[in-house]
């Protein structure tokens, strides 16, 4: 899909890996990965398996491979880094606090993480056998928003990149990583900012408190929007998001590096 391919912007010893959502591609979160590689960072914006290509690719996919394609661009930070951030949204947000349970993480950041799904997507795994495929384009107001954003960016025109068609089997795999994530609360460790909306009518606000008393991290921050939909990176308050995170990536590399030092 034209707009949905991975972007990798070299900058300094920092890098941030950028995680995109569920149906979406890797430019649900390149201005926010613009954004940080203007402060200097190096960052890498993954695309996960069967996204950004047809909406029957993702069909096949086990959640795994999307563990697996963040894995890939952690390790090419990790590589020529010398300190890693997770920065994810959605389901780039339980991705990311995956890689937090599992990996040497430096500083992690989870904008709308749906660690709780509902009902509806707790039966996608029996509903896929007779709703295979169903209709989920966009039609709020964030299009356009998007669309204005890239007329102005000087970008092609194009509104969000995204599967419009939505595979049941993908949404069961989502819930699958839903649970699997949250049984691994405990072993997070790295700073933690988590960012979420009062307007969202996906994700519910109170899960950021869900998730800040579960984990183990030393540092938790929150930051809650107020106006904003589920897309974060791309809504009316994205400025603010863009701010938040890159605020936690300075003070909290300052003071890894302080800590170092002093050892």
């Amino acid at each position: 899909m034209q707009g949905a391919e991975p972007f990798f912007l070299p900058g300094g010893s920092v890098g941030c890996l950028c995680l995109h959502g569920f149906t979406a591609s890797p430019a649900e979160v390149r201005w926010l990965g613009e954004h940080l590689a203007g402060q200097g960072y190096t960052v890498y914006g993954a695309r996960f398996a069967g996204h950004g290509t047809h909406p029957t690719d993702v069909a096949r996919i086990h959640w795994r491979d999307w563990i697996a394609s963040a894995l890939d661009g952690y390790a090419l930070l990790r590589a020529q880094c010398e300190s890693v951030v997770v920065i994810g949204h959605s389901m780039g947000g339980l991705v990311a606090l995956a890689l937090a349970a599992d990996q040497t993480v430096d500083a992690v950041v989870a904008l709308a993480a749906p660690i709780k799904l509902g009902r509806q997507v707790a039966l996608a795994r029996w509903l896929r056998y007779v709703y295979p495929y169903s209709d989920q384009s966009d039609t709020s107001g964030l299009q356009e928003t998007v669309r204005a954003e890239q007329a102005r960016r000087g970008e092609p025109v194009i509104g969000r990149v995204r599967y419009d068609v939505w595979s049941t089997a993908a949404l069961a795999q989502l819930y699958a990583l839903a649970r699997v994530v949250d049984g691994r609360l405990s072993q997070i460790r790295a700073p933690l900012l988590l960012i979420y909306s009062k307007a969202d009518p996906t994700v519910p606000v109170h899960l950021a408190d869900y998730v800040a008393e579960r984990v183990s991290s030393s540092a938790v921050e929150r930051a809650i929007l107020e106006q904003s939909g589920h897309i974060l990176p791309q809504d009316v308050e994205r400025e603010d998001v863009f701010q938040f995170v890159t605020d936690f990536v300075q003070r909290r590399v300052k003071m890894a590096t302080l800590d170092a030092n002093s050892t």
